[in-house]
């Protein structure tokens, strides 16, 4: 059974930032096992995907005993070395044998190793192990960062190195975005536009319409918004507002990026079971006239004082009057008597 193994090496960033200078014909290295019987064995294209020609570089057979006189396993240590162009290729054996493309050379590079090493600048830097699985995924790293086109998308995600799901964290300041946008700010801003609405009011009760001002916050990100709720009658009332995030965000998006606005309406259905409310011409009707009354309660009670105080003082009188009737009726009694 034949098999056919793409590595790409193009301008993608993913490996390593490699360019190969012959990216204007060619864009990927592909693999293809000849015959078992064949002592051809390893065939090595180079390949432009645009449109899919394949040219073939070079041949390489590991030989072996028996009836298959090449091996055909490729190892995972399979890659691109974004520095020189040069192919590696990990056998059956786990030795590691690079090619030269400009050179047309095979060498052998010795058994499989991961280490730090410098490049031609100086510069410190560990190798990174890209390899293509048949299912399609792209492994990058031991501790694999994953990507595999399904279905028209193009699917990412992480394993460890126990082939278990682990988080993607992008941290020290990097920032995921998507078409342009903060994804962690978005989120924020969606908290906070929505925080912003919720002061704004809904229905009115006292008045036929009521309007107002708001603020909200989420994750550090802070939105105002304002308002209005409109009471058409007893049943219906409306409500419409509106929020926007602080100007002066970075990766913010488009203007309806930062904006948020909401509308609705209230229905009152069934009978109502409050009792019913006085509207506040009548409520300061009803307390001028309680305080009228007050002031005729007070004027009755000063008029009620007198008139207490007065029969006091013909009580008074009266008793003064009856004191001088008495003493003149014993007076006159006294004149009248008879002496023997």
């Amino acid at each position: 059974m034949k098999k056919f193994v793409t590595i790409g090496i193009l301008s993608s960033s993913f490996i390593m930032g490699w360019n190969s200078v012959k990216a204007d014909t060619w864009d990927h290295w592909a693999i293809k096992a000849s015959d078992a019987l064949s002592s051809t064995g390893l065939q090595f294209y180079t390949v432009n995907s645009a449109t899919g020609e394949a040219t073939l570089r070079t041949t390489k057979c590991f030989p072996q005993s028996g009836i298959n006189p090449c091996k055909q396993e490729i190892g995972t240590n399979t890659y691109v070395d974004p520095e020189t162009g040069k192919f590696f290729l990990e056998n059956a054996d786990g030795e590691t044998h690079s090619y030269d493309l400009d050179t047309d050379t095979w060498t052998n590079e010795g058994t499989s190793w991961k280490a730090t090493y410098t490049n031609s600048s100086g510069s410190v830097y560990q190798r990174l192990s890209v390899k293509r699985k048949s299912n399609g995924e792209i492994h990058i790293g031991d501790n694999s960062w994953i990507t595999k086109e399904e279905n028209g998308r193009q699917k990412v995600y992480a394993k460890d190195a126990n082939g278990n799901p682990i988080p993607i964290d992008y941290t020290n300041g990097t920032k995921l975005l998507i078409n342009g946008r903060d994804v962690e700010q978005s989120i924020n801003n969606v908290g906070a536009l929505s925080a912003a609405l919720t002061g704004l009011p809904a229905v009115p009760t006292d008045t036929t319409l009521a309007c107002g001002l708001g603020t909200g916050t989420h994750g550090g990100d802070f939105a105002f918004s304002g308002g209005c709720a409109s009471k058409v009658n007893e049943k219906l009332s409306i409500n419409y507002a509106a929020s926007m995030t602080m100007p002066g965000q970075d990766y913010a998006g488009d203007f309806e990026d930062t904006f948020s606005a909401r509308a609705g309406f209230v229905w009152k259905l069934g009978k109502s079971v409050k009792p019913s409310l006085i509207s506040m011409k009548d409520k300061q009707k009803l307390t001028n006239e309680i305080t009228d009354l007050k002031s005729e309660n007070k004027i009755l009670n000063k008029k009620i004082t007198k008139f207490q105080t007065e029969k006091l003082e013909l009580l008074a009188r009266l008793e003064r009057l009856e004191k001088i009737a008495i003493n003149e009726t014993n007076s006159k009694d006294l004149a009248t008597i008879k002496l023997p």
